[in-house]
């Protein structure tokens, strides 16, 4: 005699839904949570690069304007000049002066001079005098009205008129750079400052730059620079001044 087994069915309860209606939002936020993290850190990620790529732009455009520093041979001549001053006291802290003013054959000729194919008259008019020795200033103080534009300022004059105070086309180099400072190597030490006007007409051995990112004053990790502060050094190729031969008189 054949036994009949019936097989009982059941739907699913109330509490079984519920408990895979949370896993589902827990496994839904926990997903979204990654999505937006990751999506940070590629926006941190592609920040970083930019202020990267904007540091090594305004390191390699200073490198460039210091190395092609020029004193005349002309003891007499004040046409020429390299200094470094303090505008505003305590700005930089360590870091040395914030402002460095000094005369350079970098500028040379621009690119838009170059290819014009105007007249010389018209080339002068629009471009202004190209080549020879430029006056070139860096600091966080700009000398003409700036506006509600804060960073580091480039001014640019051709020539030069022989006042460092003035004058010349200024720009904002970098709108990323909340301190800089300048020191000079005298050939035995680092100074703070720096002036042919009134002491020896010779060229620092070398220039060490040290600056601050805006968003790096309180960085911090593996790859941020130490205390925030960035540096670099730029040998002035036309100086004379080493630990044989250095300057005299020098001070902090």
């Amino acid at each position: 005699m054949r036994r009949s087994v019936r097989r009982s069915r059941r739907g699913v309860t109330l509490l079984e839904l519920l408990i895979v209606l949370t896993l589902v939002v827990i496994l839904s936020a926990a997903v979204g949570y990654g999505f937006i993290a990751g999506l940070d850190m590629q926006r941190m990620s592609a920040q970083r690069q930019a202020d990267q790529d904007s540091a090594q732009a305004m390191e390699q455009r200073i490198t460039r304007m210091l190395q092609g520093a020029k004193l005349s041979d002309d003891e007499g001549d004040r046409t020429t000049y390299f200094v470094g001053e303090t505008v505003e006291t305590g700005a930089t802290g360590d870091l040395g002066c914030d402002r460095i003013i000094f005369t350079t054959t970098a500028p040379g000729v621009s690119q838009a001079a170059i290819s014009s194919t105007e007249d010389f008259e018209t080339q002068h008019e629009r471009f202004g005098p190209q080549g020879g020795i430029a006056e070139v200033s860096y600091s966080m103080a700009p000398t003409g009205d700036a506006g509600d534009r804060a960073g580091l300022f480039e001014r640019i004059q051709r020539p030069g008129d022989g006042d460092p105070t003035q004058g010349g086309t200024e720009s904002l180099l970098s709108e990323r750079v909340a301190q800089i400072g300048f020191q000079f190597w005298d050939g035995t030490q680092w100074v703070n400052t720096w002036d042919t006007e009134i002491g020896e007409r010779r060229l620092p051995a070398a220039v060490r730059v040290s600056y601050i990112l805006r968003n790096e004053a309180r960085a911090s990790g593996p790859d941020a620079p130490a205390g925030g502060i960035r540096v670099f050094v730029v040998p002035l190729l036309s100086s004379d001044v080493d630990s044989l031969n250095p300057l005299a008189g020098t001070g902090l």
